[in-house]
Formats: C-alpha cells, structure tokens, sequence
C-alpha cells in the first residue's frame, strides 16, 4: 500500500481533554512510522444527537464530512474516554451517524484501532472492549487483534505543551502504534 493514512478521532469535545492530547501524541509517532494522519475535530464538526428524521431529509455536514474521510483513509484510529464505564455518548452518537443508511457504512471492512486515557487507574480498559464490540459486530469494522493501550493517571503523564511525559506510558503507545502501522502496511 502506497502512503498509508489514518483518520484519528479523539472522542472528547472538552478542549484540555487528556485523550486529544494522547491522538496529538500517536499522530507524531505515526508519522514517524511514515502513515500520514488525518485528524478530525469532533468539537468542530457539531454533530447534532441522531435522529432518523434528520437522516431522511439531509446528513449534517459535519457527518458527511466525517463519512467522506473515513472512506479516503486506509485505517481509522479512535482514542476514547471511559464514562460509566462504557464509551461515551458522543462516540457512539458518532458511530450511528456514520453507519446509516448502511449501503454507506464506511466503517465496514476498515482497518481500525483503539486507544484511551483516563485519570482514574482503568486505563479505559471497559471502554475499549465495549467499543472493540461495537466496531466489529455493530459496524463490520476489523478491528487490530488483541491489541489494546490504556494510559491510566492521564491528568499527570502529560506537560503543559502536550507531550507525553510518563516513560512507561510512552513505551506501550509505541509498541502499539508499531504493530498498528505494521497491520496498516500489510493490509
């Protein structure tokens, strides 16, 4: 495959959010895998709560947008929150959006992966597995095999510029993003 790219997607819309500062983070190292990363803005995109009725007379331009660079991408990469212990509700929102009509799924079949951070001791772990069942079973995405990153102490692994600053932490997203690009350059 010839320039590999990944739609990044940080499923937080508050703007000091540990999990956009973590998608800022892989999307260095990514490039220094040599795949190029797309980032989507969610907070910008304003994506409205679903509703059918709405899909039956227009897609909000935000999804539409979204949709299209999902579609252009080689792999997707979604870095979520863990909220009562599940995924949040702006990312499911998102994924609903993006998967109807399904003839225009563009999930479907689509390299993904999945990372979090939070600032309990979690990890985002149960976020992880219950998105990991809403990528592969929900939206027919492939989802990268028994592969997960969780940084937990989020609030604390991070300087006032961005960067990743807990060294076990760093370790682990580079191993995962190694064997992610990997995925994304044999697929």
């Amino acid at each position: 495959m010839n320039n590999p790219t990944v739609l990044g997607l940080a499923a937080s819309l508050r703007e000091g959010s540990v999990n956009r500062k973590l998608l800022n983070v892989a999307a260095v190292q990514l490039k220094e895998l040599g795949i190029e990363v797309d980032v989507f803005d969610l907070p910008s995109a304003s994506i409205p709560v679903y509703n059918e009725d709405v899909l039956q007379t227009q897609i909000p331009a935000g999804v539409a947008d979204l949709k299209a660079r999902i579609l252009k991408a080689s792999a997707v990469l979604i870095v979520t929150p863990e909220y009562n212990y599940g995924v949040p509700g702006v990312l499911k929102n998102v994924i609903d959006w993006c998967s109807r009509p399904p003839p225009t799924n563009p999930f479907k079949g689509k390299l993904t992966a999945h990372i979090g951070a939070t600032p309990g001791g979690g990890g985002t772990l149960q976020a992880q597995h219950q998105l990991r069942g809403i990528l592969s079973m929900g939206v027919q995405a492939y989802v990268l095999p028994g592969a997960a990153f969780g940084l937990s102490h989020a609030d604390k692994a991070f300087d006032a510029s961005g960067a990743l600053t807990d060294e076990v932490g760093k370790k682990n997203l580079t191993a995962f993003l190694s064997r992610f690009a990997e995925e994304l350059k044999a697929w």
